[in-house]
């Protein structure tokens, strides 16, 4: 199964339990699915159709706690295109109006005398509003698996419909867009803390520890692997650098001779064309007195400076050395 479908499966056994949430819930499944036909003056037909099963058997337990209405359910077989099996629960007819009105969806101004939102009213309070996103992600909301892609939407088929669910969501700190795609909206997120959140205020509480697993496993890896990389680098650059110092002392030894050389930069010469891999901190834990990491650099500066100065032919002073004569080192 998909992560949409665990989290479907775990918001449809949700309890509701006042009739207020009842009402903000039911107004958004019955305009999220296209659940409302018109019959011609003061009738209509409601119902409400989803692609799973538990959805539909959660509405159908809603009319019947807080109603007292007995809806029928029924499977619709798909297409050639779409061999989706969708599931439907029909409400009876005589039931709809009354429905209508509780749920505030009528308005006499309005296109066949209904709203594209419900009344203020019914969504006025902080836990229906969660009921209504509830809803809505029900009928029309998919969640990515996280260990590919964090995003949360929910594809309304009106615009008003998204920037409802928007706002509702906006109530609890968190900020969906809203876009077009083709003839639907979408409201959505994509920061991974933000769909945590937003499960998490739904109730799915099992998809936001399947998250958040998930989550911290990526980040640790993230990690890692970074940490790695950084090694690496420095490893690299060592290596390079010292790479480019042996070729330097060996062209000195080849144009000049390493014994011409302090005894300081002698010895530095030698350990370094004899430990290539070894670090500046090291190598100065080879010398003998010790010395620090700043005077490794210091000797190895003064060993390129030379190189150089033979490549190019200037004159080079090994006197300013704190030796005035070079001894080479014993056999």
């Amino acid at each position: 199964m998909s992560f949409t479908t665990d989290v479907r499966g775990e918001l449809a056994r949700v309890r509701t339990e006042d009739i207020c949430c009842a009402r903000s819930e039911l107004a958004s499944a019955l305009l999220a699915s296209g659940g409302i036909a018109w019959r011609g003056r003061n009738r209509y037909a409601l119902s409400v159709t989803a692609t799973d099963a538990a959805t539909v058997r959660r509405f159908f337990g809603m009319l019947k706690r807080h109603w007292g209405i007995t809806g029928q359910i029924r499977a619709l077989s798909g297409d050639a295109l779409n061999r989706m099996t969708r599931y439907q629960l029909a409400v009876p007819e005589g039931d709809a109006l009354r429905l209508l009105e509780e749920c505030k969806l009528l308005d006499e101004a309005g296109l066949f005398g209904l709203r594209q939102i419900p009344g203020e009213e019914i969504t006025r309070f902080a836990c229906c509003k969660k009921a209504f996103v509830r809803a809505a992600f029900l009928m029309c909301g998919a969640v990515n698996n996280p260990e590919r892609d964090y995003s949360i939407e929910i594809v309304a088929p009106t615009e008003e419909y998204a920037r409802h669910v928007a706002e509702c969501l906006n109530y609890y700190g968190l900020e969906p867009r809203v876009s077009q795609r083709k003839t639907r909206f979408v409201a959505y997120l994509k920061r991974a803390e933000d769909i945590s959140d937003m499960l998490s205020l739904l109730g799915a509480g099992a998809a936001v520890l399947a998250l958040e697993n998930i989550r911290v496993r990526k980040e640790v890896s993230n990690h890692v692997n970074r940490q790695m990389n950084f090694d690496q680098s420095n490893i690299n650059r060592v290596v390079d650098a010292a790479g480019a110092m042996i070729a330097d002392i060996r062209y000195i030894d080849s144009e000049l001779g390493l014994e011409k050389l302090p005894k300081s930069l002698r010895e530095m010469a030698y350990a370094r064309a004899n430990n290539p891999e070894t670090s500046l901190s090291g190598l100065g834990e080879l010398l003998d007195p010790p010395i620090g990491k700043s005077g490794v650099n210091a000797r190895l500066r003064r060993l390129t400076d030379i190189a150089n100065k033979l490549r190019s032919g200037e004159e080079i002073r090994l006197r300013g050395e704190r030796e005035d004569k070079a001894v080479p080192p014993d056999n």
